[in-house]
């Protein structure tokens, strides 16, 4: 494509222009980001690197090679990762080399090179070493290549190993040859997958993988860790309790041990850190543990120093990074690795500068709300998998005409390209049999008040929604001023006191209470379970909390404020301590920890996103559980809680297609899935019938489901008579008042709300 034939207008990100094919549409994006950002442009040399141009951004202060030998030429090349992924030839750095040639009248160098090299082609779905032959090249050298190289110049895959003997020749032969060190790293990594391969196959059968560890693993543990050693860099995505973080102790114990890695780095939420401390002592025999804590350069010194683990928190590294500390290892274990879905924020950009030969991804759930977060994932152990994202997203996500995704398709195909590098177990997918689940739905009535509260809330939305329907549009504005409501009606569903310290209206309370009494713990019976609280909300967990106390029942909790350090403490207090029965905890404790005492957890509030709620699960139901395990999820009935449930299943439904071999194709319940906003149409626009409150002083104990609960229409209502400022200036004022967790909440749901494009 000429820049002539670009049209004037902007061209789209999300919708390919009419009668475009996606590599044109593509191709013209690059040249459109060519042509509106400013780059500085330098050739090398046109004496000794003629056609090789130095590019640095000024935007991003990124500097790049750049080879340009004519539009659309083979051996046209750039470093940057976008020409390495995209398969189309060219990138934006390509496209400024090519208009400045233009700009400047500079001379395209179209001519073959006289010296002959050895590149990595990115060309295709596979990457390739391949042998271009200069003009210089002798008949001798030609005939010593062929017996390395085919007729097309691809390197023979059993010339790996037998390519330090070409590089020798080549050198001999030819003192101007070169080979470039991505196709040099390439050939490396090729031959220490082969080298692992054999090592695996021929050492490690299941006596010699349970000496890597102080302890045993189950059978399909020890297939985890053949898989991951084998892959070099791979993704464990294990359900939550099948020990996931053994399995990786275990991965780089055999990688240790065959001196294919020296050091290994962890990556961890910072609640987990003294937990990976412990288990890698208890586990590992002479492994030397070091966690990186303290100020600025007590943190850069430990990651310096000799310890063959040292373990960070993701925020932690990520301003060690920033601050020009070098964090590179030879293996990097990432731990609930979903926290890096969202490519762009500074964490996920940190970690992404770590460079490391092998790495092994833990995540039970590497798939939460959308399909591009696995892309994200994905792309930490390899970034050409599943590359470049415009076909990823032309294959399996679908859209309308708006460029708004609808839904998904494809979802085995994806499963079936990350064989090779993921791993998935489910509990009932291996022979360990762990105790039976049961899950219980209990909808909870609310107070008068908070009924009020949540319809007012539910009218200030419904406005919003409705303004969108007219115009098709809702400004940044509008979104945050909904999605603060959104969130002000879960918190009415639990508490008024969530949204007002000054008042306390609510239900949940009592029958959490309600509960803990009808398994004795109340009564102090002997034989008692130990029960799990969950929470999004640390006010809410509070209430809670002064009910205990008033009862004088023992109890552990954990929130955001608890220093890290304290909460291991409190964990250890509810497992090992037979006085505490009760662990109370916002989702500050959802991941990572182990309460295996546990076996009843009852969850105050749904999670807008299934994996939380299977995060929370996933702490008592896992290995180490001896007794059934009961889920008591508490529902407001008729509320926005209640309708969340189809979009729980929806997402769950994505997940299952991609890990699970579930639906290959998956699109909500609805006809109407087209945004967000097109969703909460269909939840709010119109008010709708609810179940009557009980006054808390009179609320009786609640039966198990929904269909033994009376249903009695509620009167409708007059609308509230503020304007439609008022909601947002009292939801931006909660919100200042609010807790950490809280305002975590809001922001995952404006993050949503704009990947929606609402």
């Amino acid at each position: 494509m000429k820049y002539s034939e670009l049209p004037k207008e902007k061209i789209s990100h999300l919708v390919r222009p009419a009668g475009w094919s996606l590599e044109e549409w593509q191709v013209a994006l690059r040249m459109q980001q060519a042509q509106r950002e400013v780059m500085d442009i330098e050739c090398v040399s046109e004496r000794y690197n003629p056609g090789e141009y130095r590019v640095a951004s000024r935007q991003t202060g990124s500097s790049y090679k750049v080879v340009f030998r004519g539009p659309k030429s083979p051996w046209n090349y750039c470093d940057c990762m976008d020409f390495k992924t995209s398969q189309l030839g060219t990138c934006k750095h390509i496209e400024g080399v090519r208009l400045w040639i233009a700009d400047h009248h500079k001379r395209i160098h179209w001519d073959l090179p006289a010296y002959t090299s050895v590149y990595l082609s990115y060309r295709g779905e596979e990457r390739r070493v391949r042998l271009r032959l200069g003009s210089d090249a002798t008949p001798e050298f030609k005939q010593m290549a062929s017996r390395y190289f085919d007729e097309l110049g691809i390197l023979r895959p059993e010339a790996y190993d037998a390519f330090g003997e070409f590089m020798r020749d080549a050198k001999h032969l030819d003192d101007s040859f070169r080979c470039y060190k991505d196709a040099l790293d390439f050939v490396i990594q090729g031959r220490e997958r082969h080298a692992r391969e054999h090592i695996i196959g021929q050492r490690y059968d299941d006596a010699a993988i349970d000496t890597l560890l102080r302890t045993p693993l189950y059978p399909y543990q020890r297939e985890g860790v053949r898989f991951a050693a084998r892959a070099g860099r791979a993704i464990l995505a294990d359900e939550m309790g099948l020990g996931k973080t053994i399995q990786a102790i275990a991965t780089a114990e055999l990688l240790r041990r065959e001196h294919f890695v020296g050091n290994v780095l962890i990556l961890c939420p910072a609640t987990l850190l003294y937990q990976w401390r412990r288990e890698i002592e208890r586990f590992t025999r002479d492994a030397t543990v070091a966690v990186v804590e303290g100020n600025a350069q007590q943190r850069a010194a430990i990651l310096g120093g000799d310890a063959a683990y040292k373990i960070a928190s993701y925020s932690a590294i990520a301003q060690d990074i920033r601050g020009g500390t070098t964090a590179d290892t030879d293996m990097l274990i990432l731990d609930e690795v979903q926290r890096l879905k969202n490519w762009n924020t500074q964490q996920a950009r940190a970690v992404r500068r770590i460079a490391s030969r092998y790495a092994l991804i833990l995540s039970g759930t590497p798939l939460e709300n959308r399909l591009e977060d696995l892309y994200s994932i994905v792309e930490l152990v390899d970034q050409f998998l599943l590359s470049p994202f415009y076909l990823f997203r032309d294959r399996y996500i679908v859209q309308d005409a708006t460029g708004r995704t609808v839904g998904y398709q494809g979802l085995n195909d994806i499963a079936r390209r990350l064989e090779g590098v993921m791993l998935r177990r489910r509990k009932a997918d291996v022979a360990l049999q762990l105790p039976q689940r049961i899950d219980k739905n209990l909808y909870v009535p609310m107070t008068p008040q908070q009924a009020d509260a949540h319809r007012d809330l539910k009218l200030a939305a419904a406005r919003l929604v409705a303004k969108w329907q007219r115009q098709h549009f809702l400004c940044e504005m509008d979104r945050k001023q909904l999605l603060l409501i959104l969130t002000q009606m879960r918190m009415a569903c639990d508490s008024l006191f969530v949204l007002d310290e000054h008042s306390r209206h609510d239900t949940k309370v009592e029958e959490t209470m309600n509960i803990l009494d009808e398994c004795g713990i109340l009564s102090r019976r002997a034989d008692a379970p130990k029960v799990v609280i969950f929470s999004q909300w640390e006010r809410m967990t509070r209430l809670v909390a002064q009910e205990l106390d008033q009862s004088g029942i023992d109890y552990a909790y954990v929130h955001g404020n608890v220093p890290v350090r304290e909460r291991q403490q409190r964990v250890d207090e509810f497992q090992t301590n037979p006085a505490t029965r009760i662990f109370l905890s916002t989702d500050a404790g959802a991941t990572g920890i182990n309460l295996q005492a546990a076996s009843v957890i009852i969850n105050l509030d749904m999670p807008w996103n299934p994996a939380t709620l299977e995060q929370r699960i996933g702490r008592i139901h896992r290995i180490g559980q001896q007794r059934g395990v009961e889920v008591i999820n508490l529902i407001a009935a008729g509320t926005i809680e209640e309708d969340m449930l189809s979009r729980l299943r929806f997402k769950a439904s994505l997940f299952e297609g991609v890990m699970d071999g579930g639906e290959d194709a998956v699109f909500l319940a609805s006809e109407q899935f087209d945004t967000l906003l097109t969703s909460l149409h269909n939840i709010i626009a119109e008010p709708t019938d609810s179940v009557v409150p009980t006054a808390p002083d009179a609320m009786p104990h609640l039966p198990a489901t929904n269909d033994e609960m009376p249903h009695v229409p509620q009167p409708p209502q007059p609308a509230a008579a503020n304007d439609e400022a008022t909601p947002f200036l009292k939801a931006l004022a909660t919100l200042l008042r609010a807790d950490e967790a809280t305002r975590h909440s809001v922001a995952t749901l404006i993050e949503t709300a704009l990947t929606h494009k609402a």
